[in-house]
């Protein structure tokens, strides 16, 4: 809902513009509103109707820079874009795809210009991003500053970006300024106390150099000498020797495309400084460089970015390895902060929920983003730009080439690997250089709500009740399954309730498709018998029939505690297994049960509910049928949570059938009695979409939520509204882990009286709203209750397929 006021204050912008002449009044920069990829707002019916958003990427694409400064650049874009797009585009927008409309600098300021009027005055992009050269990107953000369009600057280094006030202008990428200060103050902490500079000669070579010696000075390194050489050259043996002849600690040496050639000319003369190389940016950090080069070149090199592919942040080598496929390039050199950048303007533009350049640009002003899609993270742990238009979690990491990938030696929090510092000379090298690894210290818990539930106080009064001891002790006792073992194909016969709800349809579907499964392989002599019934007397009928029937195993879902009890004894008496799923009778008269501890996920669900208020607050419970295991269990479980609550009160209880327009109306009925509620508890996920939806209607603040199970369309309005929750799964897709513990038992392998959903598949643990992208199946309606543990089409062909 935060998102909810920056659009209403978006929208009152505009409406103040079209009602008259008056010039629009910006809306305070000051407020700040959080943000997530996956917390945006969609809708069927969006803001504006869009195809295609234009994106400019002003690049040189031809010129001396363009093999480092150009292509590589517009890949890294591309990339993320075709991702987003693959994705769905932006979804508060429709759907809208990106399209990347290239510009390109030639290099030079007046070729920057021209196609930064392009881009903007009739290409009609948005945003533009780019530059790479600084002298290019300083003089073109000043038209695209004219021009009220957002510039995103992820690889120009210059400081001056966005030292100059102004409005239009995104720098996420550190400064140099911040790169050589630390460069140098890197050298003195590792003992050089002489320095030489060598620098291209072109513009960014003349800032280096002067950002060099300022560290330097400052540093109090004695520099021996400092000058350009020509960076078009072929032949760098005068600049060697050169450097050679001054004999430095440390040679802080710029490069561009023709870096690989200087450093292996420097190895043919048998040069390399007593203590070692110092450089920054893409010219001896690029895979080019590496490849040119080679690793034995290369090894021993620092290099400063923003970034290294080996950090402490141990990056996903899917990602590292994607990315160089798709652009040629290691995910560094500023090639990954240009990936992450594209990225989070896709959730700019899905906080702003419009292609306005100038509610964009307000957004990014106004905005903290956290990567709730896992694809900017690597790079930044949140993103928001300070009043200048930096970023303010923009970094500096020093690498160093260690047997041919690129490892971070600083920051300590960052280091992967200790530096190999003094570096040995060429003629002192035994094959490739490595540091010693680093292992960083385990993070401390965040804290949250989950490290509350996970703590050893709420563990264990969670498991001290008589129910969860049962559940325990169960669990502990092997099951002796010789009396069952027998020759397959097995007729296995499943008494479970109807599809009248979510979790029954999800389980019912489930449960037919693994069984479809088994029969194709051969383990089931014929389709499964099912009975369905939400009647618990007639489920006593549907098992005696069964039982007459003789089948191999019977599956039961429960519908009475004690009801089924008896007729369950009946069947084991018989001779025939049962295996519980999903709710659990009186005594011990089964073979097997397959399900979560409800006590247990129902308490703990209410500690996270408790917590989420703050400890106190008012409380509507709804529960699903009564006299139901589930039902009652995870009742009695909450309330015992508030308990240790003196704050929290019970306002309302409603049996809502596990129904969402039950629960919905029930909703509707308490707002109008009390128009405070805080918390919602609900035992089964449906009613807390019910009461989410009846928040959401009447246009209300939503309160907190907690519930057993989380549905699809609950995921759905959490990712939308920004709810704050904490869901226990106790998910209908077990069906398949039921039917396969009775295989097990037909075939006599050993199972154990009480078998945890935990030890048996994904989504079974409790998780919150910073942690549930993972769970939400954009493909299936609000009706599914995730995870999914059979084929997507199956649940589509139950009637789950999102219209």
């Amino acid at each position: 809902m935060k998102r909810f006021f920056l659009l209403l204050t978006i929208l009152l912008l505009v409406l103040a513009a079209c009602s008259s002449g008056e010039t629009e009044t910006p809306a305070d920069a000051g407020e700040t509103t959080d943000t997530t990829t996956t917390e945006v707002e969609s809708s069927d019916q969006p803001a504006e109707a869009v195809d295609v958003i234009k994106v400019g990427a002003l690049y040189p694409l031809t010129g001396p820079d363009a093999g480092w400064a150009g292509d590589p650049y517009i890949k890294s874009h591309q990339m993320a874009i075709d991702e987003i797009n693959a994705a769905g585009g932006i979804s508060c927008l429709g759907g809208a795809q990106l399209e990347l409309v290239k510009g390109d600098t030639e290099g030079t300021a007046e070729a920057g210009n021209s196609e930064m009027e392009r881009l903007i005055t009739q290409e009609g992009v948005v945003v533009v991003m780019g530059s790479a050269l600084s002298g290019t990107t300083v003089p073109a953000s000043e038209i695209a500053e004219r021009n009220e369009v957002p510039y995103i600057v992820p690889n120009a280094l210059d400081g001056t970006i966005t030292d100059r006030g102004l409005e239009y202008v995104f720098q996420t990428v550190s400064t140099l300024q911040g790169w050589g200060a630390d460069d140098a103050a890197y050298a003195k902490a590792q003992g050089a106390q002489t320095a030489v500079i060598t620098v291209p000669n072109f513009s960014f070579g003349a800032e280096v150099e002067e950002t060099w010696k300022h560290g330097i000075e400052a540093e109090g390194i004695e520099l021996l000498e400092s000058f350009t050489y020509d960076g078009g050259a072929q032949d760098f043996t005068d600049t060697i020797l050169r450097v050679k002849a001054a004999d430095p600690d440390v040679w802080f040496v710029l490069g561009n495309n023709q870096a690989p050639l200087m450093a292996k000319q420097a190895k043919e003369q048998g040069f390399y400084p007593k203590m070692g190389m110092i450089s920054l940016g893409s010219g001896f950090g690029s895979t080019f460089f590496l490849n040119e080069a080679g690793v034995g070149v290369a090894d021993g090199i620092i290099v400063t970015g923003d970034f290294a592919p080996v950090s402490a942040l141990n990056v996903s080598e899917d990602l590292k390895e994607t990315f160089k496929d798709y652009t040629g390039q290691e995910l560094g050199g500023t090639y990954n902060t240009t990936y992450a950048s594209t990225w989070l303007l896709a959730d700019a533009l899905e906080a702003a929920c419009s292609t306005d350049p100038k509610i964009l640009a307000e957004t990014l002003r106004t905005t903290t983003f956290t990567d709730g899609e896992g694809k900017w993270g690597f790079q930044w742990p949140e993103a928001s730009f300070d009043d200048q238009g930096r970023l303010e979690q923009a970094a500096t990491v020093i690498a160093q080439w260690q047997d041919g990938q690129m490892v971070a030696i600083w920051p300590e929090n960052l280091a992967a690997a200790e530096a190999v510092w003094p570096v040995p000379g060429w003629d002192e090298r035994d094959g490739a250089l490595t540091g010693e690894v680093i292992e960083q210290p385990e993070p401390e818990p965040a804290a949250g709500v989950m490290s509350i539930l996970d703590s050893a106080e709420v563990s264990e009064a969670a498991l001290a009740s008589d129910y969860s001891q049962a559940i325990l002790a169960d669990a502990a006792t092997v099951v002796d399954t010789s009396a069952f073992e027998k020759d397959g194909p097995y007729v296995i016969a499943v008494s479970q309730q109807d599809a009248s709800n979510g979790w029954g349809n999800t389980y019912n579907v489930t449960m037919s498709a693994y069984g479809d499964q088994l029969l194709a392989d051969g383990i089931l002599a014929e389709p499964l018998l099912t009975a369905v019934t939400n009647d618990a007397n007639q489920q006593i009928s549907d098992i005696e029939n069964f039982i007459e029937q003789q089948p191999d195993a019977i599956i039961v879902e429960p519908l009475g505690r004690a009801a089924s009890t008896t007729v369950i004894k009946r069947a084991i008496n018989a001779g025939i297994p049962v295996i519980l799923c999903a709710n659990g009778i009186e005594g011990d008269d089964f073979t097997s049960r397959v399900d979560v501890d409800f006590y247990e996920v129902a308490y703990k669900s209410g500690v996270g509910l408790a917590e989420l208020m703050g400890g106190e607050g008012k409380v509507v419970v709804f529960n699903g049928i009564a006299g139901v295991d589930s039902t009652e269990t995870w009742q009695a479980a909450a309330l015992d949570a508030f308990a240790q609550y003196p704050g929290v009160e019970v306002i309302a209880t409603e049996y809502a059938q596990w129904n969402i327009a039950t629960a919905k109306q029930k909703m509707e009925a308490i707002m109008a009695a009390n128009p405070e509620i805080d918390g919602v508890w609900a035992g089964g996920g449906e009613m807390a979409l019910g009461a989410g939806l009846a928040f959401e209607d009447a246009g209300v603040e939503p309160p907190k939520f907690a519930m057993v199970n989380v549905p699809n369309g609950f995921l759905r309005l959490a990712e939308q509204y920004d709810y704050e929750f904490v869901g226990a799964p106790d998910p209908p897709s077990m069906a398949r882990y039921c039917l396969q513990t009775a295989v097990d038992v037909l075939q006599g392998k050993e199972v154990t009286k009480f078998i945890s959903l935990r030890t048996l598949m994904d989504g079974a643990d409790p998780y919150d709203n910073t942690d549930f992208v993972q769970w939400y199946v954009p493909e299936l309606n609000d009706d599914f209750i995730p995870p999914a543990t059979v084929e997507i089409e199956h649940y589509v062909a139950g009637g789950f397929e999102r219209k």
